[in-house]
């Protein structure tokens, strides 16, 4: 228990209201991957009551008047709905967005298919994403059986949008290479969730 003899709380920040982010606001955002146990090096969170399985994602701004806030969201990897392929219709969406993520993240052009942008958008599992810093357009999504509205994560923003060069390397605008996010992440991976299997392929199935 915490005494309160002697302990100053002047400098303790004030309470955050619940109010949702603004829909559309535009913000500078660090992913975190909370691990689930399950899937490819753990990274992964399997639903109680079907067959998906998804990243279970934690965004948090970093700039602005909404800084510290955070908004979560679960992206599919695999299972629910097939599209005529057999495949996943929830990881065809997950898998763009992820490369928006990349291509946001390491200043890339989405049109850029060069070797070394194509280099980039290589990972050798989900830790990669876990710590990348991107440019994010926060949603509201309605509330469904007596839930709440949430914030959610809306659209990624890369090099084609006009926001994107201000926000992400201040007022001068134009590009710089965003040096900061080294693509392997994966010295943040605990290490008793990297099955064997895991060490494999630089490059897994699931980004090829």
């Amino acid at each position: 228990m915490y005494q309160t003899q002697g302990m100053d709380f002047n400098d303790a920040g004030q309470q955050q209201v619940g109010d949702l982010i603004p829909a559309n606001t535009i913000a500078k955002v660090v992913a975190t991957i909370r691990p689930g146990s399950s899937g490819q090096g753990g990274w992964l969170t399997r639903s109680n009551t079907s067959d998906v399985e998804y990243l279970n994602c934690e965004f948090t701004i970093l700039e602005g008047s909404f800084a510290k806030r955070k908004f979560w969201q679960n992206m599919t990897v695999s299972g629910g709905k097939l599209d005529e392929r057999g495949q996943s219709k929830a990881w065809g969406i997950t898998k763009a967005t992820l490369r928006a993520m990349l291509d946001s993240a390491f200043g890339l052009d989405p049109d850029d298919d060069s070797p070394a942008a194509r280099q980039k958008r290589m990972t050798q599992d989900w830790g990669a994403f876990n710590g990348l810093q991107f440019l994010a357009k926060v949603g509201i999504e309605k509330g469904k059986d007596n839930y709440a509205d949430k914030n959610k994560l809306l659209f990624v923003l890369t090099r084609k949008n006009k926001e994107y060069a201000e926000i992400m390397f201040g007022a001068q605008g134009g590009y710089a290479p965003p040096a900061q996010q080294p693509l392997p992440m994966q010295q943040q991976t605990p290490q008793q969730q990297q099955p064997a299997a895991a060490q494999g392929s630089p490059v897994p199935t699931w980004a090829r």
